[in-house]
């Protein structure tokens, strides 16, 4: 049973993060930078860390991320993944879809590698290694989402790429976790054959799970009309959308994988437009809240000198790693340098992923505060620079 006060501190947080996020995101927005980093820079400014610990009421602080507060923010996640699915339909899919395959996985395996060879050449034990490495694989799918969205280049073919490619590294990032969080717990590198089966099975399923939804769904929505009853085809898109996101958990994958597939099942329904903007109302209150918690994670008073440098030298790799495992696959294939530049920066941005492994790797006892603070740092860092570089990279002639 949850308790009242954890509900009241849940809600009273929520709507605290919306407001103050939606405000500085349009800050933001009207001087030119992406609203996206105002929505992170009100959690980080208003968070539990910094002006929220300040300000409290009955002891308790204004803004706390709880049970509650991080149940939204995985909601927004979803949204904001099911919008970029209905953005995209299943052919489209398909023909970038070989590309997106291999941007995607070499996306994780340079990243992975160079933050593990990185990190035991600092001195750390081969476990924290693993985890810093897989924290490094991840592609925050939502801000890159959100990012091209407001720069109105979504159906951009370098960004249909770069969201399916943020997709399967996605998919892989959480294969890796699985394989890392084995080897840590049983203490022993699997032979290489089993991480081979690992991350094949975990790529069979994801596929099986996209194909069952967009040849299902459809078929399902069409019918929808028939009943002439307001809200239907709004509430069956949401069933959808939270169908397919258990389904993906049930299966082992992450939900935003599912809700991408979801909402690329129903880009080509006959009820597309009111979906859309049944989606773009609801994403008001719950895309900030994703945003605003990753800001509000940040904990300024745990960096020190050692903590900042480890942190500079992550983020040059976090930087680089995407950048030549996404960025030089992308000019072979797109044949231009510019779209190689535009797809490398647009998958720097680490995000709910990293935030998850780095949070795992804490609690498990593999990782010390040091590592830590610096693998948020970079995710938040990286999540800042992004946005700023990707608007720079399509401007650029």
């Amino acid at each position: 049973m949850v308790s009242e006060e954890l509900v009241l501190s849940g809600v009273l947080s929520v709507s605290l993060l919306v407001f103050l996020a939606k405000i500085l995101g349009g800050v933001f927005s009207r001087i030119g930078i992406p609203a996206v980093l105002g929505e992170v820079f009100a959690g980080i400014i208003f968070g539990p860390y910094a002006l929220g610990a300040l300000i409290q009421i009955a002891g308790h602080k204004i803004i706390e991320i709880n049970e509650i507060v991080l149940v939204f923010a995985q909601i927004g996640a979803i949204l904001i993944l099911f919008a970029a699915g209905l953005e995209m339909t299943f052919s489209e899919f398909k023909a970038a879809g070989l590309g997106s395959f291999i941007i995607g996985g070499l996306g994780v395996v340079v990243p992975f590698f160079s933050g593990y060879y990185l990190t035991l050449s600092l001195g750390y034990p081969f476990a924290a290694a693993l985890i810093v490495g897989a924290a490094l694989t991840a592609t925050s799918i939502a801000i890159t989402v959100k990012v091209l969205e407001e720069l109105g280049k979504i159906n951009d073919p370098d960004a249909k790429i770069m969201v399916n490619a943020a997709v399967v590294d996605d998919v892989l990032g959480l294969a890796i976790l699985a394989v890392v969080l084995s080897i840590i717990n049983n203490g022993v590198m699997p032979d290489v054959s089993e991480v081979i089966v690992k991350l094949a099975t975990i790529l069979i399923l994801w596929f099986a799970l996209l194909v069952g939804v967009v040849f299902t769904i459809p078929r399902f929505v069409k019918l929808l009309p028939r009943w002439k009853v307001e809200g239907t085809e709004e509430a069956a898109a949401t069933a959808t959308c939270f169908g397919s996101a258990s389904l993906a958990v049930v299966l082992g994958l992450s939900p935003i994988v599912g809700a991408y597939a979801a909402g690329m099942a129903l880009a080509g329904s006959n009820s597309l437009t009111a979906i859309r903007k049944y989606v773009e109302k609801i994403n008001l209150i719950f895309a900030p809240i994703f945003f605003a918690v990753i800001g509000a994670s940040l904990n300024i008073g745990s960096f020190n000198l050692t903590v900042l440098g480890l942190l500079g030298i992550l983020l040059v790799i976090a930087v680089l790693s995407k950048l030549v495992g996404c960025g030089l696959p992308a000019v072979f294939l797109r044949k231009s340098g510019k779209s190689g530049w535009k797809i490398g920066l647009g998958m720097t941005s680490r995000g709910e992923v990293g935030l998850v492994i780095a949070g795992l790797g804490l609690t498990s006892g593999v990782i010390g505060q040091d590592i830590y603070a610096a693998l948020i740092g970079t995710v938040i860092a990286t999540t800042i620079m992004s946005p700023i570089l990707m608007k720079l990279a399509y401007k650029t002639k």
